[in-house]
């Protein structure tokens, strides 16, 4: 499905915090975008779409994790910093994604009731092993980082029991103690943007055929509902780019900060619409060359 959202703003390149992520052979622009379609703004700027597909295309696997990193950065600042994540592991390499939501979904009922009165909210992260290794012999297993509201260090033992009996215990999944994880998000550099950038590297892709989603949480989990906060990570990650475009221009500062915050209010005040190339035929008067055509955009009704 197709989103009308621009990939970038009007006459600039692609976003600069998706540093890190990717490589050099990653797309600069989704190339799942039909060549003839456009979002035109107000202004009559044209620019790529996206389809946001993140099992499918790389380059909108790479923003959504840009994303994904700056909502969870921003909840750990203006909500319920998590104090614990755990990464559970599988020996299956099964690719219906409802077996395992089953198991996340009976594993966290365990860990409410072991902590009773406690508000337990959760967001994961899922990533493959590459499949390179012997032992592996081209399969791929999930992983799931698991980050944990409402449980602290101290709990960290009695997380490990709940893990060992309800995820492990599943025949299924094949799933080893030793093989998870449980530590405390200090321990692991207490850098939240690091996380959840780290563990959707385009490494960590999920592999061909799998539907489920790289990013879930529950329904608690941030300090306000969804929708509005992803529209304070959007607009968090468009100021962080208007300064550092500024910054390459030497304007930083107040100054700076003044004119990003102009360009955003800018930005807001565009609307978009989809359209579609028609090309148009014309003749030459004289006749000896042939027809030539004039490239027009059309909206899509």
């Amino acid at each position: 499905m197709l989103a009308l959202t621009p990939a970038v703003a009007p006459g600039t390149g692609a976003l600069v915090l998706q540093e890190g992520i990717g490589d050099k052979s990653t797309p600069t622009g989704c190339p799942r975008w039909p060549e003839w379609l456009r979002l035109q703004s107000t202004l009559g700027d044209l620019v790529p779409g996206r389809c946001r597909a993140t099992n499918l295309c790389l380059y909108c696997a790479r923003l959504g994790a840009v994303e994904n990193s700056e909502l969870l950065a921003l909840d750990a600042m203006h909500g319920v910093a998590p104090a614990v994540w755990m990464v559970l592991g599988t020996g299956t390499d099964e690719l219906d994604p409802a077996v395992f939501y089953a198991a996340r979904k009976h594993l966290v009922k365990a860990l409410r009731r072991a902590f009773p009165g406690r508000q337990i909210e959760w967001a994961a992260l899922v990533e493959f092993t590459t499949g390179y290794s012997k032992r592996s012999r081209g399969r791929r297993f999930p992983h799931w980082n698991v980050l944990l509201q409402g449980v602290y260090e101290a709990d960290m033992p009695r997380v490990h029991e709940v893990v060992e009996r309800v995820w492990c215990g599943r025949p299924e999944f094949k799933a080893q103690i030793e093989a998870q994880h449980i530590g405390t998000i200090h321990a692991a550099g207490g850098l939240l943007r690091y996380i959840s950038l780290h563990f959707q590297k385009e490494s960590q892709a999920p592999p061909a055929g799998w539907r489920g989603h790289r990013f879930l949480k529950s329904r608690g989990y941030l300090w306000l509902p969804t929708p509005e906060a992803r529209g304070l990570a959007r607009d968090s990650l468009r100021l962080k780019r208007e300064l550092w475009k500024l910054e390459q221009r030497g304007i930083v500062g107040e100054a700076a900060a003044a004119l990003a915050e102009r360009a955003l209010y800018e930005a807001s005040e565009l609307s978009w619409e989809l359209v579609r190339r028609v090309m148009e035929g014309v003749v030459p008067t004289s006749g000896a060359w042939p027809a030539e055509y004039v490239e027009t955009w059309e909206a899509v009704r």
